[in-house]
């Protein structure tokens, strides 16, 4: 990766206070994603279908946080320069949701 001559330019003291705001920045959203997660498991737990018939916005929700705390995850190990060697491209996994299936058929 190219890096531009602007942060080139960026002192070292000014990089580590950067990626301490970074850090904290993630560190806020994660505690977010926990309250939204958190919320999301009691509404789960008090289901009474089956779990199969989960609604699609319940299952959209929850691929929404897996794929929040992924990027936050991802976000924090590069701030925290623990990911030096792993290449950026997005490998998340991604949850496809399949409408008017007939299990009978399958």
């Amino acid at each position: 990766m190219k890096k531009s001559k602007r942060i080139k330019d960026i002192d070292d003291s000014d990089k580590i206070e950067i990626n301490l705001r970074h850090v904290n920045l993630f560190n806020t959203a994660l505690d977010s994603v926990e309250i939204l997660l958190n919320n999301f498991l009691a509404e789960i737990k008090n289901y009474k279908e089956n779990p199969l018939e989960l609604s699609k916005n319940l299952i959209a929700t929850l691929d929404f946080l897996i794929s929040a705390i992924a990027k936050i995850q991802k976000g924090q190990r590069l701030a925290l320069n623990l990911d030096k060697d792993t290449p950026l491209q997005d490998t998340e996994p991604q949850i496809n949701i399949i409408e008017g299936v007939d299990f009978k058929k399958i």
